[in-house]
């Protein structure tokens, strides 16, 4: 009930506000010439061009600007600047959470719940858009199911990576070179050209070279991409554009430290007391080989070398923009084709590989997109239709490598298809008041032909066997493959109201549904069940005296049923798999506040801060194997009546349990003053700083997969001489060395050993930049 008070008085709270016209418009038109105000980003978020302010959705924009002084060149590094926003590498896969909703899996069965699109084209691997991250024009960064106009998988949000289009009739470009410790080396560059008045050519670039982080050389970078568009306006009516985009990930790939708050357990496991390495950022490697050599069950579990991680990802994509003015609506078409080749072996606790043993082919993903709208926006009715098609082949490979006791290849070919139909429109009642509707239907169908082989000299395949390079295949308890047709279909829905309180004040509210698709893992396990979300959405966004203040706010409520969730555990036949399931229901209730103050032309001050409480009412699950897993978790354990392989020997509870990778306070906190010099050049200075509170993660709940509350500070020193010629920016990020743990991985065999994804330490560089 306080809880419930508490956002009660809040909304009255950010409703009294907007409800000021008088205050709020005390200064009509620009403010005065000594002050500042908070300026105009356009965004695209509903298909649409609009005004950030005029958005009716929780939506945070991070303009290149933004990108620039927060040093963003890679996805885990917006969760230093969007508050409610998790970001970890889960081996050379994303996983990103959003007020609660994300997806823990990294392989080629799962898909996340954070929609990331790059220049309008989903990605069907979250690979797809790792390199992406240079001439940007902005990202956007959507909150809650975005259900009708981005579809399926989008119940956490979307991720929409925009960059800087060709621009007719401009010749021009920048180059830009950075330097940075752990022998870090950066260049990019653009160069746009003009073929004629209605044709350009913009062709860009990034490489990056950076030493690991981590004693064994792990969670390193070393990456180059490259862009091309062409873009043409043969009359006033029609835009086309072309795009094509190649990333190549090499290096060692993400890695993994060590840092237990309490003792781990293994059958056997001796003088094991908690381990708290002297450097935080020290790999697992000689840690857990200490632990397994202590180890007397179950026996063959071999030792681990972490320097041989590697990751070597090749990453092709080709699009289209069509854009014609028919006069009543505008028609617009993507069509992409999107190739990522995947080869790595990563060690999140064992050795896992994506490489197949037996020949040697990396895993692949396929994928074909068309999207079909028609759209127009005038002051009474803005609305959008259209159709969306998507189809991916995969050839996936994925290998454990722990000892005799799990020694399993999983060979897969994999394909997904959907179409979907959708339509959304806001009609304006009156001047100041408007409505939102929306659906979406989608039907989608996953095919799985899935195989599983236990190695010759594992536990499962002792003697050898008659599988690819002498292995045993592994069938499930129905003596079967992995293999089936699994199809869903699902009607998605938004409705919305908007209030225009004042000329830049608006108050609005929605409900919103979404879903994420289900399927079935390569595993003795059952089919894990579409995920569903509905968010109800109460906010307001306003500017006050002269747009020297924006406040935003916002309360939300999410509902979801048959939530995914996943960890790795043994399966019914005993392999170790990456274990995709279900939990009943959850809930994410919370709410967000964005101050930014503009007190001169010259000064810039924002704090945003997010809260989200939130809590299983329903999860548990079975464990199928019959040593008791109480020291795996501190959920509620309980033997199975009658239980055995096929039911499961046990039954663990995790009701009320906070969500994982969901801290209940998030924020950042920016500034920056820019000093003004006699040549007409000009020096900024900038710190900011990010916070979170403890969270879980991992939806294992074992003891040591609580990540600890932090505070991370940053600042920026950058000249840029007159009209921005060229620029140097100094920078140091995590001043104060702090420890950030953003994810775990425990080890199958010692309870409560937790290989945890660290944040970088401290570092420091410079950046030199020139426009021409």
């Amino acid at each position: 009930m306080r809880s419930k008070l508490g956002l009660a008085q809040f909304l009255i709270g950010v409703s009294a506000v907007a409800m000021m016209p008088a205050a709020a418009q005390a200064q009509e038109g620009a403010a005065p010439a000594d002050q500042g105000d908070v300026q105009d980003i356009v965004v695209t978020a509903q298909f649409r061009q609009e005004s950030s302010q005029k958005a009716a959705l929780s939506l945070d924009v991070l303009s290149a600007d933004t990108l620039a002084k927060a040093g963003v060149a890679q996805a885990t590094d917006i969760a230093r600047i969007a508050p409610g926003v998790q970001i970890t590498q889960g081996g050379t896969a994303l996983q990103i959470y959003i007020r609660g909703a994300g997806d823990f899996s990294t392989t080629s069965y799962s898909n996340s719940a954070v929609a990331q699109n790059f220049d309008g084209v989903f990605a069907a691997r979250t690979q797809y858009v790792a390199g992406t991250f240079f001439d940007l024009e902005r990202v956007e960064v959507l909150k809650g199911p975005q259900g009708t106009l981005y579809g399926r998988n989008a119940t956490g949000g979307a991720l929409n990576i925009i960059p800087v289009q060709p621009r007719l009739g401009e010749f021009g470009g920048y180059m830009s070179a950075g330097f940075q410790n752990y022998n870090g080396f950066s260049a990019e560059g653009a160069l746009n050209v003009p073929i004629g008045e209605k044709v350009a050519l913009r062709a860009s670039f990034q490489g990056v070279s950076r030493d690991g982080y981590i004693s064994d050389g792990t969670d390193d970078d070393k990456h180059h991409s490259f862009r091309l568009q062409l873009k043409a306006e043969p009359n006033e009516d029609v835009t086309i554009r072309f795009g094509l985009n190649y990333q190549h990930l090499g290096g060692k790939g993400p890695g993994k430290v060590v840092y237990e708050r309490t003792a781990p357990v293994a059958p056997g496991l001796v003088n094991a007391g908690p381990i708290i390495p002297g450097d935080r950022w020290t790999s697992i490697n000689d840690t857990l080989n200490g632990l397994i050599s202590q180890v007397t069950a179950p026996p063959g579990i071999y030792p681990i070398d972490t320097s041989t991680a590697y990751q070597d990802v090749d990453v092709w994509g080709v699009n289209a923009h069509l854009d014609w003015d028919l006069g009543p609506a505008t028609l617009t078409v993507i069509p992409a084709y999107q190739r990522v080749v995947l080869a790595s072996n990563s060690y999140p606790a064992m050795r896992f590989t994506t490489v197949n043993p037996y020949d040697g082919k990396p895993s692949s993903s396929d994928a074909q997109t068309l999207e079909v709208r028609l759209g127009n926006a005038t002051d009474t009715l803005k609305w959008v239709i259209g159709g969306y098609f998507f189809n991916e082949d995969q050839d996936s490979f994925n290998e454990v490598r722990i000892g005799r006791a799990s020694d399993t290849a999983f060979i897969a070919d994999l394909n997904t298809r959907a179409y979907a139909v959708f339509g959304e429109a806001t009609y304006s009642l009156t001047d100041f008041f408007r409505v939102t509707g929306g659906l979406r239907y989608t039907d989608e169908t996953k095919k799985v032909d899935a195989h599983r082989y236990a190695h010759s000299g594992s536990s499962a395949c002792p003697n050898g066997g008659s599988g690819p390079g002498g292995s045993c295949e592994i069938l499930t308890a129905a003596g079967t493959y992995v293999q089936g047709t699994y199809s869903a279909n699902r009607v998605n829905y938004k409705v919305g109201v908007e209030f225009d309180a004042a000329r830049d004040s608006m108050l609005y509210a929605s409900v919103v549904t979404g879903f994420k698709s289900g399927g079935q893992s390569n595993a003795d396990i059952d089919p894990y069940k579409p995920e569903d979300v509905t968010a109800y959405t109460i906010g307001s966004k306003n500017r006050f005296f002269g747009r020297l203040v924006q406040l935003n706010a916002e309360l939300f409520y999410m509902d979801y049923r048959d939530r995914q969730e996943n960890f790795s555990q043994l399966d019914r036949g005993g392999a170790q798999v990456s274990s995709l399931f279900n939990a009943g229901k959850a809930v994410a209730k919370g709410a967000s506040v964005d101050l930014t103050l503009r007190p001169t032309r010259l000064d810039n001050f924002r704090v945003a801060v997010e809260y989200v409480k939130s809590k299983y009412k329903d999860f548990s699950y079975r464990r199928y194997t019959a040593g008791n897993p109480g020291a795996t978790t501190t959920c509620a354990v309980t033997p199975v009546t009658g239980g055995n392989a096929q039911v499961g020997f046990w039954n663990v509870s995790c009701d009320g349990f906070q969500l994982p990778r969901t801290p209940k306070w998030s924020g950042t906190v920016s500034y920056s003053h820019t000093f003004e010099l006699a040549n007409g050049g000009e020096i900024e200075f900038s710190p900011d700083m990010s916070f979170s509170s403890a969270r879980w993660l991992s939806a294992e709940f074992s003891q040591n997969a609580r990540g600890e509350a932090y505070a991370l500070f940053n600042a920026n020193l950058t000249y840029r001489a007159p009209d921005d010629a060229w620029s140097l920016q100094l920078f140091m990020r995590n001043i104060g060395d702090k420890a950030v743990y953003t994810g775990t991985q425990q080890y199958p065999f010692i309870a409560n050993f937790n290989a945890m994804d660290i944040a970088p330490p401290r570092t420091y560089g410079a950046r030199f930049r020139v426009h021409f």
